[in-house]
């Protein structure tokens, strides 16, 4: 039974790589410039806003996304420059800044990121896929009201 009954269908995709952006990411700029000016450089800094380390919280995301979603959504690598906002934010708050054990403090900061963007990211997905299931569906009209009243019978006098 197919229940589409709107004016266009969204609910089929031409491909099955919905999720996926047409627009290609940019990957050649630091974003160790976002927190350049706010704290002094350091090694805890520089490693966990790499390039390496956004492509592992990509990778991360990619893979929480595919979990949460029972295996069922692909997504593709987010934007780099909202992800570095996030990374950036997450880092001035939780960061130890501590010299020594840096690779458990980045992979503890990972986390975090990975934390905060698959649910929002789940849910964003969630949202689409209703909305394109709502924008191919008609509103169904509520039926008439039927009246719970009646225990009077009502007859007509005839006036002659």
């Amino acid at each position: 039974m197919n229940d589409i009954n709107g004016r266009i269908d969204l609910t089929t995709s031409g491909t099955p790589l919905f999720l996926q952006d047409k627009i290609a990411t940019d990957d050649k700029t630091n974003y160790y410039t976002t927190i350049k000016h706010t704290l002094q450089p350091s090694n805890l800094s520089q490693l966990f806003l790499s390039h390496q380390n956004i492509n592992i919280i990509q990778n991360g995301i990619k893979a929480g996304v595919y979990v949460l979603s029972n295996k069922k959504y692909i997504i593709d690598r987010q934007s780099n420059d909202v992800l570095n906002s996030i990374m950036s934010s997450i880092f001035l708050e939780y960061s130890l800044h501590q010299p020594d054990n840096l690779t458990q403090q980045i992979t503890d900061l990972n986390k975090i990121v990975i934390d905060y963007c698959v649910p929002k990211i789940y849910g964003e997905i969630k949202g689409y896929l209703q909305y394109k299931y709502d924008a191919s569906t008609l509103v169904v009209p509520l039926a008439n009201p039927l009246s719970t009243y009646n225990n009077k019978e009502l007859v007509l006098k005839h006036f002659f």
